[in-house]
């Protein structure tokens, strides 16, 4: 539904990369609404940054959904995300894109968040920036500042 109210504003295509028991349905959809759409299908992790770095922005609608790392790996790329507000997601998103919250005409707010991006895309550099603050070492850094933190005080 998301995929049909943007392309009938932008003309845009997709691609999903990934699969899973929805697969099917969502093919159906789209070949029933003839939205332009590349189905990847799973593509190994060396893979990802080409899907990435092709995007103008990762759609994340996700109902149900963790941290959100995806979000972070398009950021990485310069890629800002429009996602759900559930899970990590707004965390893992910031400023870096658009959170969209449940309710009430959710697919509508969705398309027209994702339409706002591509008519004012955001800075690439400040989104790989914002990246860096989930890397590995940075997240490393800052527990053992917690754990020092509370140590020094029992």
């Amino acid at each position: 539904e998301i995929f049909s109210r943007v392309q009938s504003r932008d003309n845009a295509g997709f691609v999903i990369v990934g699969d899973g028991p929805l697969k099917e349905i969502i093919e159906q959809q789209c070949a029933s609404e003839k939205l332009e759409v590349l189905f990847a299908g799973r593509v190994s992790p060396d893979e990802v940054p080409k899907y990435m770095n092709a995007l103008d922005v990762l759609v994340l609608p996700s109902r149900s959904e963790g941290f959100g790392c995806v979000a972070v790996e398009a950021q990485a790329c310069g890629v800002p995300v429009v996602g759900s507000d559930r899970g990590g997601v707004p965390e893992a998103i910031g400023d870096g894109g658009i959170v969209v919250a449940d309710g009430e005409s959710f697919e509508d707010r969705f398309a027209e968040a994702v339409a706002e991006i591509l008519h004012n895309p955001l800075d690439p550099y400040k989104l790989r920036a914002r990246a860096v603050e989930f890397d590995w070492s940075v997240t490393v850094r800052k527990e053992i500042e917690v754990y020092r933190d509370v140590l020094s005080k029992s």
